[in-house]
């Protein structure tokens, strides 16, 4: 102290200013300020104590108020007289004492910041002390300005104490001492300065204004040393400041390299690399560059201690998600003021030149591919680059940064970059790549990948070795020594390579599939259901492949799950392996007991605390997701976050494979083993959007939900499980779901079909079709059909909570709410579709998945009829509409969804177009007793669509040119694909209760608008109708295959259906000839008949009733068009006797019933009584076969022969003594008409054989047996019945008449039939038979045919077998009874060769049969 008093004069005199004015009473007045300042020095002369002095005056800034009566005046310019006095008593002890002023003043204040500081080992000043230092500092302001305060002296003589950071920070900004200065001044500051940074990071405090002082001091001194450091670098500070940076930065390292030490400090150094640090012109911006540029060079290049080896080996463990908060904190603020480029170019340039820290290159660069979505693509081009030069100079180090960046690269998982192994092969896998250019270069490549094998991880070992690189043939063998020299270090790492599936990939991808033990599976399982056989693949895998089998294919078939009530599949195919022990007993107890495990805690409603806690840490990120999503956090920031939801994942799942190529959707049995994840997942998904919508509408989101999906993508096992649970959702729940779940899952099903290059295909289990991608599969979920009114539920709009209660109460959804959400998850797929595209700036395509827009046209369109003007394009596009808003009522949006232009505009792309046959197929799917529409209502859609919509819409674009014929068409191909799938899925619920009704009666109103318009045609330009129908039955099946023969039998039953519903006039054609006759065209009918419907006789040779009395009445009906409809009847029925007879047989037939039908319709039409003369000639035949056929005796009608053998037949099936009765008339007719008895043998025959195929008709086989053997006996002297079983091809009458009226099947069965019967004839009528000329040949040949038709046959009953011993036995008789001549050379020749394959007995007979004499 300067004071020279004692001690008690001190404090006597210790009284302040302010207590010394209080006691003056008097006011003064303003013009007394001169007064006043001579009394105040006189004042101080007695106050000796100058430092309170200068406290006391700067302690309060202005003189307080004297009273509250007055002492105003004092109040002005009181900062003046404050200086004067205080520069005045300075200058006076500076005199009295000699020392300068400048010093003296330097001292006060250093006494008074002492005095406020006790504790110097404090960075940071309380809030009071940091008020009184300022306050000081102001004063000192003063003084300076006065000339009497000297900086130099301060920090000269603060410099010799322990100076404190946030008093230099405040001589900084009251420009008094400037850190620039100090630096200059003193080399020691820069310790100083450093060790004062590091504590002042330490000294964290929780209070804001703490937490803001600490900010501004760090930002203040940084900028001071950014900018004296990388300004001007020639300047002599330069290096000190940086070397101060470097120095904080070496800090900030080694605190985030050493587990277990507090990063809290660390973190506040961090803040200082924020841009909004430099904002203002405190640094330029070329500086600011500068100084980032050196911090991203001297991070990457901080003590380089990892040996390549070494980063080869860990590299794993530096993802994204594993590496240090604070370290990703850093590259986010160093790398934000320069391009994605321009980091990676300092990357490639920092490895060419120096040493680097790998750990550190790799996460900058983890760091860049999740924050900035261009990564990808600038880092693949610096590969491809690299790549390149690596070949050009041979450069061992470029291949290993190749190698390395690359790896990173695909460690951050598809939703960033591609896998290892697509990299790979797409580098090395083709004959372009740069190593394949010459011997040199494969050398090359071969040499390093095996000097990286002692060090590779074996997940890369795996890709090398199943995706090898090309290598031409000449070096196969050194690539061979490199797949060994991998396959051993796998073995050596007790890492399994039986990776190759046991079944062909047919889903073309190249190379091998990466994961297919569980395709295996599932491919095995779809086998055995089907063949119910265990797959001779497995079965061979057993027993060649059994380390594959055992290590993979097993352990994927026995995974631990809850098994249902009754068996499923897999089950039964476990089962199956089981019983044929081809699984361990060890394996299979444990399957068993983990199975129990798994059914005890889904009873007790717990889970396993592993399990337990991965979903904790899973729900824990998507909640910390959520509030990025609520603060509208950025998409870098976001996609940090769902890196460490992938990495919780893998975590949860740390034997995850990469999965197969092709995911098989099991639509009967879900993936229960994750359903606990697969829920959390899409449930905070959708919260996620519904959050992210509160901040921002869809179009202003980013790409989060694209990088979401992307990152699922990445987990195999669980993209699986994923698409189980969203197909019984979108299938079998939709009606319980939330408007926030429907919005969620469709913004799911947008992101999948914008990823679906990236995720592999779905193919459905049991199914015929092949694999498409994920969004087109489960859009194929969505069911249009209904059980409930849906209208009813549009006008109550029902809520989700009214769904949601019915559910519990009944226990299953109505599907008023799932064609309900049908229609509203289709709106939010379009509208969420249409804001992704326009944010994107993308095609909409690229959204909307195809076969979920088409479903969007038929709903909307049925539902909201004021959508189908729009569609149809009635109406102009309002080009402002807003499709966006998802909270609008569902039918507001869909109206404006279609006038919006960009969703319209999809249908002009063909693979978007609903075309005529899809919308058929949909509405024949929909149930009318439960439609949303009423009948009338349907009736008017239905005729809207047909007449307006497609009608005139062109072929290109799915409708039908204006042909009406095509609509036609159209609907009898959609009903008969209708009746094929409702067979193959076993449901007879839509033949009755569909809307084919309601479609047929549109088709019937059309086709009678075909027969009022028809034209004359000719002869070329055929039948629509019989085009469409025939064109379902023109391939002929294999007739050995037995699959392929009913299929084509229930088509031709389809077909019949259908057929029958059409109008009879439509079958045939009236022409107009040259001289104006219109005649009749029956060609195309008589066609099918013969072709097509022969193939479907049950019984053989015979047309049901419905089908004959159809085409005859179709005769009838074109009859009555022409001029004269009688003579064009029976033209027409003469041309069917002579090349159709199949259907004028099934008339006398039927006749009974048909004469009736036909009668009564003839007179309706023509007015007459008498019936065409080919009419009455069935009805005469038919009553000469019931007098004969009842004993009565009359002239036989001049009718073909095979006509009235057909109604004779058809008469005496109908007596109920049938064989006395033929044996009573045979021989009548065998001495008039033998034509006739020889076609009954034909009927008998065909009836014979119908009656073999048809179990429900053996009670009759006896009868139809006897009948045979009766009608063979009258007829055993005349050859001609041989010609019945003549399957040589020979062009005989009887032989055409049988190929004109009998199946190919039938006419394969005769020899069986001729056997059969001859095995029941007496023995005295076979001999006569076995003597008659040509018989040998016909019992030899028939028994070469019957023979293969057992060889080819599934094994046989009893009675078949004894037919074809009974064959034998007679054949062997016949051969040695015959007559040496009754074969030619040229037929023994061929039967020997025949049979010596055959039969080497029967061989040897005929090769005697020469020397043999007929006795």
């Amino acid at each position: 102290m300067l004071s020279s008093t004692s001690d008690a004069e001190q404090c006597t005199r210790s009284a302040s200013v302010s207590a010394l004015l209080a006691r003056r009473p008097v006011k003064r007045a303003r013009d007394e300020d001169k007064h006043l300042q001579e009394s105040c020095v006189d004042l101080l002369r007695r106050h000796q104590n100058t430092s309170q002095l200068l406290l006391e005056i700067t302690s309060h800034g202005k003189l307080r108020s004297v009273g509250r009566d007055g002492y105003e005046g004092l109040e002005h310019n009181t900062g003046h007289i404050q200086t004067s006095v205080l520069e005045s008593e300075l200058r006076r002890r500076s005199e009295r004492t000699g020392v300068p002023v400048g010093l003296l003043s330097a001292r006060v204040l250093l006494e008074n910041i002492e005095d406020l500081i006790t504790d110097t080992e404090l960075v940071l000043l309380s809030a009071k002390q940091r008020t009184d230092v300022c306050a000081l500092l102001k004063a000192a302001q003063a003084l300076m300005s006065a000339g009497i305060f000297s900086p130099e002296l301060l920090w000269q003589e603060y410099w010799k104490l322990q100076p404190v950071l946030e008093v230099v920070y405040h001589l900084h900004t009251h420009s008094i001492l400037t850190l620039d200065f100090l630096l200059e001044r003193d080399a020691a500051v820069g310790e100083w300065i450093i060790h004062q940074l590091k504590a002042l990071c330490a000294s964290m405090k929780p209070a804001a204004d703490e937490q803001q002082i600490q900010h501004q001091i760090l930002s203040t001194v940084v900028c001071v040393l950014v900018r004296r450091a990388f300004e001007d670098s020639s300047h002599k500070l330069s290096q000190t400041c940086c070397g101060i940076l470097d120095s904080m930065i070496s800090w900030l390292l080694d605190s985030l390299s050493d587990k277990g030490t507090e990063t809290s400090a660390a973190g506040s150094w961090v803040q200082v690399f924020d841009v909004s640090v430099f904002d203002g012109d405190c640094v330029p911006e070329h500086t600011l560059q500068r100084f980032f540029t050196h911090s991203l060079m001297r991070l990457l290049t901080d003590r380089p201690v990892y040996k390549v080896s070494d980063v080869i080996a860990i590299q794993s463990e530096w993802s994204f998600a594993k590496t240090h908060t604070l370290l990703t904190a850093l590259f986010c603020k160093m790398c934000v003021v320069f391009s994605v480029e321009g980091v990676l170019d300092q990357l490639q340039q920092v490895l060419e030149t120096q040493e680097v820290n790998w750990r550190h290159i790799l996460s900058c660069l983890s760091h860049l591919l999740i924050y900035h979505s261009q990564t990808q693509s600038c880092l693949s081009d610096l590969l491809s680059r690299l790549l390149r030069s690596a070949f050009e100079g041979y450069d061992v180090e470029k291949m290993i940064t190749l190698f390395l960046l690359a790896r990173q690269a695909s460690l951050e998982g598809p939703a960033v970059f591609p896998s290892y192994s697509d990299w790979f092969k797409l580098s090395f896998g083709g004959s372009s790549s740069c190593h394949a250019k010459s011997k040199k270069s494969t050398v090359f490549l071969l040499k390093f990948l095996s000097d990286l094998v002692p060090y590779e991880p074996p997940q890369y070992l795996k890709v090398h070795v199943m995706h090898p690189p090309y290598v031409g043939g000449k070096y196969r063998s050194l690539l061979q020594e490199y797949i060994t020299l991998a396959k051993t270090r796998l073995r050596d790492l007790k890492v399994s390579l039986e990776e190759t599936a046991i079944f062909e990939v047919v889903n073309g991808s190249a190379g091998l599939a990466e994961c297919p033990a569980q395709q295996d599976v599932e491919k095995a399982i779809t086998l055995f259901m089907t063949t119910n056989k265990i797959p001779a693949t497995v079965i061979e895998a057993s027993i060649f492949r059994r380390p594959y089998f055992l290590s993979r294919f097993l352990p994927v078939l026995l995974s631990p799950r809850l098994l249902p009530v009754q068996s499923d599949p897999r089950m039964m195919f476990i089962e199956a392996l089981r019983k044929a022990d081809k699984i361990p007993a060890g394996l299979y107890t444990s399957y068993t007991e983990s199975c129990q495990r798994e059914t005890h805690r889904w009873k007790e409603g717990v889970c396993e605390s592993r399990e337990d806690d991965h979903l904790l840490d899973l729900q824990e990120h998507f909640l910390h997701l959520r509030r990025m999503m609520t603060d509208g956090a950025s998409d870098g920031d976001v996609s940090a976050q769902l890196s460490r939801i992938s990495l919780t994942l893998r975590n949860g799942r740390p034997d995850e494979e990469t999965g197969s190529d092709v995911i098989t959707l099991n639509r009967d049995w879900p993936d229960s083993e994750h359903a606990a994840v697969t829920s959390l997942i899409l449930h905070n998904f959708c919260l996620c959007l519904l959050d992210a919508s509160k901040v921002n509408p869809p179009n202003r989101q980013g790409s989060w939900a694209s990088v979401f999906v992307k990152v699922l993508l990445g987990h195999r096992w669980l993209l699986s499980a994923l698409i189980h649970r969203l197909w019984d959702l979108l299938q079998h729940q939709g009606g319980v779901l939330s408007a926030a779940h429907v919005l969620g899952l469709a913004a799911l099903q947008v992101e999948l079909h914008y990823c679906r290059h990236m995720c592999p295909p779905l193919q459905l289990m049991d199914s015929s079709a092949g694999a498409v991608s994920v969004s087109e599969g489960l859009s194929d979920a969505l069911l249009c059909s209904t059980r409930s009114h849906m209208a009813l539920c549009l006008r109550l709009g029902s809520t989700a909570q009214t769904r949601e209660r019915d559910f519990a109460q009944t226990g299953r959804v109505s599907v008023v709410s799932v064609v309900v959400f049908v229609f509203r998850f289709c709106v939010a797929v379009l509208s969420y579709g249409l804001c992704r595209a326009n944010a994107q700036s993308e095609e909409l395509h690229h959204f909307i998945p195809e076969t979920l827009y088409k479903k969007a046209q038929y709903v909307t369109a049925r539902l909201i009829p004021e959508t189908r003007a729009h569609m149809s394009d009635e109406c102009e596009s309002d080009l402002h509409s807003d499709a966006t808003d998802l909270t609008g009522r569902v039918k507001d949006s869909a109206v404006a969804l279609w006038r919006n232009p960009q969703i319209r505009s999809l249908r002009s792309q063909p693979r978007y177009q609903l075309s005529f046959s899809e919308w058929l197929s949909s509405e024949l799917h929909v149930q009318r007793s439960q439609d949303a529409l009423t009948d009338p209502e349907r009736q008017e859609y239905e005729q809207w669509v047909c007449e307006q919509y497609y009608l005139p819409m062109s072929q290109s674009d799915g409708g039908c040119e204006g042909d009406v014929r095509q609509i036609c068409a159209h609907i009898i191909s959609a009903v008969l694909d209708r009746h094929a799938a409702s067979r193959t899925g076993g449901s007879s619920l839509d033949h009755t209760d569909g809307c084919l009704p309601d479609l047929l009666s549109v088709l019937q109103a059309f086709l009678y608008e075909v027969a009022v318009t028809q034209q004359n045609t000719s002869e070329e330009t055929g039948h629509f109708l019989w085009d469409v129908i025939d064109g379902r039955c023109a391939a002929t099946p294999d007739p050995d295959g037995v699959g392929p023969e009913l299929n084509d039998q229930q088509t031709l039953q389809d077909i019949s259906r259908v057929l029958v519903l059409l109008p009879p006039i439509m079958l045939l054609t009236v022409r107009t000839d040259r001289t104006g006759r219109r005649t009749l065209d029956c060609h195309r009918m008589m066609k099918h008949i013969s072709h097509v419907q022969r193939r479907a006789c049950g019984p053989a040779g015979l047309l049901p009733f419905r089908f004959t009395a159809h085409f005859l009445k179709a005769v009838v009906s074109g009859g009555v068009s022409c001029d004269r409809p009688a003579d064009a009847v029976n033209t027409c029925l003469s041309l069917f006797n002579t090349e159709c007879p199949l259907l004028m047989m099934s008339a006398a037939r039927w006749w009974t019933r048909l004469s009736v039908v036909l009668s009564s319709q003839w007179k309706r039409l023509t007015g007459q009584e008498a019936l065409p003369d080919l009419l009455q000639m069935l009805e005469d035949s038919h009553s000469w076969s019931t007098r004969a056929s009842g004993g009565g005796v009359s002239p036989v009608p001049s009718t073909p022969s095979w006509l009235l053998a057909a109604c004779l037949h058809a008469s005496l099936r109908r007596s109920d003594r049938e064989t006395e009765n033929i044996r009573r008339i045979v021989p009548q007719l065998h001495d008039t008409d033998r034509q006739v008895v020889l076609f009954l043998l034909v009927y008998s025959v065909m009836e014979l054989i119908s009656a073999r195929l048809n179990e429900q008709a053996a009670g009759c086989l006896q009868r139809v047996t006897d009948v045979s053997v009766c009608l063979l006996a009258h007829l055993v002297d005349d050859s001609d019945w041989l010609l019945l079983f003549d399957q040589s091809g020979s062009d005989h009458s009887l032989s055409r008449f049988l190929s004109r009226v009998a199946s190919q099947q039938t006419l394969r069965l005769m020899p069986f039939a001729f056997y059969s019967i001859l095995s029941g004839v007496e023995s005295e009528v076979l001999t006569r038979a076995i003597r008659s000329p040509g018989f040998l040949y016909s019992a030899a040949v028939s028994y070469r045919d019957l023979s293969r038709l057992f060889l080819n046959a599934q094994p046989s009953d009893g009675p078949q077998q004894q037919v074809l011993l009974e064959a034998r036995r007679i054949l062997m008789s016949s051969i040695s009874l015959s007559p040496p001549d009754c074969l030619t050379l040229s037929q023994r020749t061929q039967l020997q060769s025949e049979y010596q394959q055959l039969d080497s007995e029967i061989s040897a007979a005929l090769a005697s049969f020469s020397s043999t004499r007929f006795t």
